[in-house]
């Protein structure tokens, strides 16, 4: 029998992503998505075959081979009904925004320290074989990166103290429960599908297409690691394929690139296109936001056998024409 895969936040855009990278692979015999539809109002997914849509008050296992049904992680009796008969768990459901934790920490905690300890307890109740949780480098806090995993982890901002908290209940479910949970720190996502209105790349491609200003927060030398979604999907499907126990692994390209840079580089891509590229305002920083983060991916690519494949100038540019082709 193939496995059964849930996950959580599964219309966002790493779970689109994934989504559709699962749906392509023979050893996986269900997929069951579970989202409050807060990303996206009507998932565009007439690619899949095999699809059906369920609101939480009418789901009923049945024989088709992709779910998706609309519900909120917050809702505990429904995990622990969702989570029964079920592989892999792969929670990716959050709010992940850092300036959305700092003006709503409660609603931040909410989601993203009860909701996901609601997945891993029915996952523990239902005896699901791994839990994987998406996580971020932000737990870090103010570090020299690239960040390794053994840094103190000391984080700046109410999203960052959210994951680390649920880190925390992985590394203690799987010594007291023996439950095999998997950390990702994912460094910024980028790519197809993406509509969060705080990827800095996804941003600035609809500004650019709509002629708004490019708007920056400080003076644009702060450093990021930007990696496609197409790695952060294959890092995901080797997490639930590997063999190693309760680890965590850094998910990220290892090079940082500053904010300036990424402009210079959209800039030059949508010229191409002939595009005219609107102003560049700075702005004060914002709080919370991490001044320079990369992080070090050696161990993950010795224990995970994965390293990311799409180069940075590559990735914007298959992204921007995505974009244009979904206008």
């Amino acid at each position: 029998m193939g496995m059964r895969i849930l996950i959580t936040g599964g219309l966002g855009f790493i779970g689109q992503n994934l989504l559709r990278f699962l749906s392509n692979k023979k050893e996986i015999a269900k997929i069951i998505v579970v989202d409050n539809y807060s990303k996206v109002k009507n998932p565009n997914l007439k690619d899949l075959k095999d699809i059906k849509y369920f609101s939480k008050q009418y789901y009923k296992n049945n024989n088709s081979r992709i779910n998706i049904i609309k519900a909120n992680i917050k809702d505990y009796n429904f995990a622990k009904l969702i989570c029964n008969e079920i592989d892999s768990v792969i929670h990716l459901a959050a709010e992940s925004g850092v300036d959305i934790s700092v003006n709503k920490p409660k609603h931040a905690f909410d989601v993203n320290v009860l909701g996901t300890f609601n997945y891993i307890e029915a996952s523990r109740i239902n005896n699901v074989k791994d839990f994987i949780f998406a996580s971020s480098g932000s737990v870090f806090g103010i570090a020299n990166p690239p960040m390794r995993e053994d840094f103190e982890k000391n984080p700046i901002s109410p999203y960052g103290s959210s994951k680390l908290a649920i880190e925390s209940f992985c590394n203690s479910y799987s010594s007291v429960y023996d439950i095999n949970t998997t950390i990702l720190r994912f460094s910024n996502a980028y790519g197809n599908h993406s509509s969060h209105k705080n990827s800095v790349i996804s941003k600035y491609i609809k500004n650019i297409l709509s002629k708004k200003p490019l708007v920056v927060f400080g003076d644009g030398k702060q450093t990021r690691d930007y990696i496609h979604v197409n790695d952060i999907v294959l890092a995901i499907f080797k997490s639930i394929k590997s063999k190693n126990k309760s680890e965590s692994y850094h998910i990220g390209t290892g090079v940082e690139t500053n904010i300036n840079q990424i402009i210079e580089i959209m800039s030059s891509i949508f010229k191409e296109h002939g595009y005219d590229i609107p102003s560049t305002i700075y702005e004060n920083d914002r709080v919370g936001d991490m001044k320079n983060n990369s992080l070090y991916i050696a161990n993950t690519y010795k224990k995970l056998k994965w390293k990311s494949s799409v180069k940075l100038n590559e990735g914007i540019a298959d992204t921007i024409s995505w974009y244009l082709s979904n206008q």
